[in-house]
């Protein structure tokens, strides 16, 4: 459900003239989601060099991924004025806390893969809160409309990646 919001607030923030924020998102964004299929496939790795009977560690992605797109998103919304970064830290880090309480509820995760999924989030979160605010007023209504009709539009749908991640995982693995 994350990609298609941020694909669409990249439109949304190039369609209103706002290629700064375009950009910047784009990469950050990108650059988070790569950070995370890399630390996902670390964790399968090091479970096949340990030869970990157990689940091998599995960054949350729905923590980070969450966190960051919504923890972003909601700050350059609600923030009209460059702050100071612990200024940034409250919506990410009750998003972070949401999102890794459902994780562990569900037996999704461990501790330890939300803790490390809701720091990458919020570290995301801040550094493109920093970089973006302030949003120009032209973008501000469109996105939060179009957004919002994402969210309910995809609301419900599930990825996944988890498990494609850990099939193909299995087969470049060598048999002994």
């Amino acid at each position: 459900m994350l990609l298609p919001i941020v694909g669409v607030s990249i439109i949304l923030f190039a369609a209103f003239g706002w290629m700064r924020g375009a950009v910047i998102w784009g990469a950050i964004s990108g650059t988070a989601l790569a950070v995370l299929m890399l630390a996902k496939l670390a964790g399968l790795e090091w479970a096949y060099l340990s030869d970990s009977l157990g689940r091998p560690l599995s960054v949350s992605g729905h923590v980070s991924a969450g966190t960051a797109i919504y923890g972003s998103l909601i700050n350059i919304l609600i923030f009209r004025k460059k702050r100071l970064f612990p200024f940034y830290l409250p919506v990410p880090v009750v998003i972070a806390c949401m999102f890794s309480y459902t994780r562990l509820v569900l037996h999704s995760h461990t501790l330890p893969e939300v803790l490390l999924g809701g720091a990458l989030g919020i570290s995301v979160a801040v550094a493109s809160t920093c970089l973006l605010v302030p949003m120009p007023r032209r973008v501000i209504l469109p996105t939060f409309a179009v957004l919002t009709i994402v969210i309910i539009s995809f609301y419900g749908y599930h990825s996944d990646t988890e498990i494609m991640l850990q099939t193909d995982f299995s087969k470049w693995a060598p048999s002994f």
